[in-house]
């Protein structure tokens, strides 16, 4: 699978060749990073690295050279990294941000909330999860809260990347192990 990279005003300039990507996401770790040959260093600060098509993919943070290995290391954060970085925060004079309706409604709402529409879109489709007087814990990152609120439902986040864009949406959660197949 292609490791596209970008410039950091997310315009697409070619594929990366003989990397090594190390990509972490989930509870704990939402970080990257991509080792190069020095020769092959064509990143700089606030690229992005993606795979079209899936979730594979992030912002590289920092460039550090290796001269005794000629190696070139981009660090940064995934797609689910950029979401933690941002809290949720209660509407002035409220405790908590309470959200209800349609969970790509939500997610939409809590994207341009925090100023990220350069980075994430959200599905206009319905996802057919519809959200009851959901409380967001105080203060919690966007990826643990939108995570957390989808669970509640029986609901996952699924990210994609799709042509300039990161596209979020709500689907339902799928136990395999009832799949005769699996």
């Amino acid at each position: 699978m292609d490791l596209i990279y970008t410039n950091s005003k997310m315009e697409d300039l070619g594929v990366l060749q003989d990397y090594e990507l190390d990509l972490a996401f989930g509870a704990d770790e939402n970080n990257l990073e991509c080792k190069v040959q020095a020769g092959s260093h064509c990143c700089e600060s606030g690229s992005l690295l993606y795979m079209e098509g899936t979730e594979y993919g992030g912002i590289i943070d920092s460039v550090e050279v290796d001269t005794e290995q000629q190696t070139v290391v981009y660090s940064g954060r995934t797609w689910h990294g950029i979401l933690s970085g941002h809290v949720i925060q209660p509407d002035i004079g409220f405790d908590y941000y309470v959200a209800e309706g349609d969970a790509n409604a939500i997610i939409a709402d809590i994207i341009a909330r925090l100023g990220l529409e350069d980075i994430f879109t959200v599905s206009a489709e319905a996802s057919d999860i519809e959200i009851n007087k959901y409380k967001f814990a105080r203060y919690t990152d966007a990826y643990s809260g939108i995570c957390a609120m989808l669970a509640d439902f029986d609901g996952k986040l699924k990210m994609e990347h799709r042509v300039d864009t990161i596209v979020l949406s709500a689907v339902w959660r799928m136990d395999f192990s009832k799949d005769e197949e699996w």
